[in-house]
């Protein structure tokens, strides 16, 4: 393994020369039909307007699809249907006002780059998903894009379209969070690859996963008209990103010792433990033991923020289609080493989800503030994401088969965590960023390593 330019890499290095973007060109792809006047102005609700103004950056890898239309054609169908997914998400293709408190839906589409990238897709498939420019995903993506604030200027979404030696594909996409979450763009993101497979006179088929704009019903509103966007700069990178794979066998083994052990404490549970509970817990356990071993034996009061999907838990639920940033943190605080027993964490992890249900709307429940409020408390916090069973594989075939590898590139900010499905569904893959002893503590721990492959 080694280290370099602040990213652990573990496969050999991929030269600048092999990285070398051979040609970029770009177009504007604007909505297929004009957005109707009175939907020209897209106010913000709170659980937006409290969001940073980043891109998020997804990224899908095709090995050399069998395509019986021609490059072109496929790439203009990209196109088409893109432009009809814009009619739909017609806020994604608008521009942020200057208060960043509302989408002026102008109708301006959004840019469309297409890349030949001059290596294999087999040499970017080896590497960690990290954003660095020139051993990294960097230039897969529009430049500047990778969890990049967003210039009032730019565009809240930009495509890029990437070519390989070999004849493999990828296709990255930026979207701000300020409008969407993780489940709001690969929702959309899958819209448009339905409708690129199909005959794209067939929209009307697809009404069912038509985006759903729901911020209206999330009453009351009026005790947050007087919120102003956030205001979030983007931190130089302090930290080290890696993968790390957990094979279901391996949480299968770890299941069965914690349900011995619950049995032996008799603390028999009507409840099974999930894989994701499992490794949210064993992650989170293992950071804050890599941080103590840094502090030099010290415990550092931390904060486990499980990022919680509201969709399924507001009373009524709402649809899985509807757009914004409808996530929550269940927040667990944990004062000493003790309180980070998987069962222990597992359990505060389903209290706190017995909470949340049955929620009437988002206000109070804006995930950022949580963040400030256990800083300010002098809490580690540890961000823990799960976008498990999103439909990044079944639901994103362009009309070339599913992708071979989907990742969210890199993270935002030190001490945050992102899971995800493997491509066969045989294990849970964890990007994962500390600081640099931290991390070296987290790698070397016996407990991560009896679980964890890498």
């Amino acid at each position: 393994m080694k280290i370099s330019r602040g990213l652990i890499l573990q496969a050999p290095l991929i030269s600048t020369r092999q990285l070398h973007v051979v040609s970029r060109s770009t177009t504007n792809v604007k909505p297929a039909s004009p957005t109707p006047l009175k939907l020209k102005h897209y106010n913000l609700p709170s659980h937006d307007l409290l969001m940073p103004d980043l891109y998020m950056p997804l990224i899908l890898f095709y090995a050399n699809p069998q395509i019986s239309t021609p490059l072109a054609s496929k790439t203009a169908i990209l196109k088409n249907s893109l432009s009809k997914t814009l009619s739909e998400y017609y806020p994604f293709a608008g521009k942020l006002s200057s208060s960043g408190s509302y989408v002026d839906c102008n109708d301006e589409g959004i840019h469309f780059l297409e890349a030949r990238i001059a290596c294999n897709l087999s040499e970017i498939l080896e590497k960690p998903p990290v954003k660095d420019e020139k051993e990294g995903y960097g230039r897969l993506f529009p430049p500047d894009s990778i969890w990049h604030n967003i210039p009032h200027s730019r565009h809240l979404m930009a495509v890029q379209l990437n070519h390989f030696s070999c004849g493999g594909l990828a296709i990255a996409v930026i979207l701000s969070h300020r409008v969407a979450d993780g489940l709001s763009f690969i929702t959309m993101v899958s819209y448009w690859a339905r409708l690129s497979s199909r005959n794209l006179n067939d929209q009307e088929k697809l009404v069912h996963r038509s985006p759903c704009f729901v911020h209206e019903l999330l009453l009351p509103q009026s005790s947050v008209d007087d919120l102003t966007a956030t205001q979030f700069v983007t931190p130089e990178k302090n930290w080290i990103a890696t993968e790390i794979m957990f094979p279901n066998s391996k949480v299968d083994k770890l299941k069965a010792e914690l349900e011995m052990q619950d049995k032996q404490q008799g603390m028999i549970k009507n409840n099974i433990y999930t894989r994701n509970e499992l490794v949210t817990a064993l992650l989170y356990r293992c950071a804050v033991n890599a941080a103590t071993a840094s502090n030099s034996g010290t415990y550092t009061k931390s904060v486990l923020l499980q990022a919680v999907n509201m969709r399924p838990v507001i009373d009524p639920p709402l649809p899985k289609t509807s757009v914004g940033n409808l996530v929550t943190w269940n927040h667990i605080p944990t004062d000493t080493m003790n309180e980070t027993k998987l069962n222990t964490l597992v359990g505060q992890m389903r209290k706190g989800m017995m909470q949340l249900r049955g929620s009437k709307s988002m206000v109070g429940k804006e995930a950022f503030p949580l963040i400030d409020k256990y800083a300010k408390l002098n809490y580690k916090a540890y961000a823990i994401s799960s976008i498990c069973k999103f439909p990044f594989y079944d639901e994103t075939d362009f009309g070339w088969g599913r992708p071979v590898k989907a990742a969210v590139v890199d993270t935002p900010f030190v001490n945050s965590i992102l899971m995800m499905d493997t491509p066969s569904r045989d294990g849970i893959t964890a990007t994962v960023s500390l600081e640099e002893q931290d991390m070296k503590n987290f790698l070397a721990n016996k407990e991560l390593l009896a679980h964890a492959s890498f």
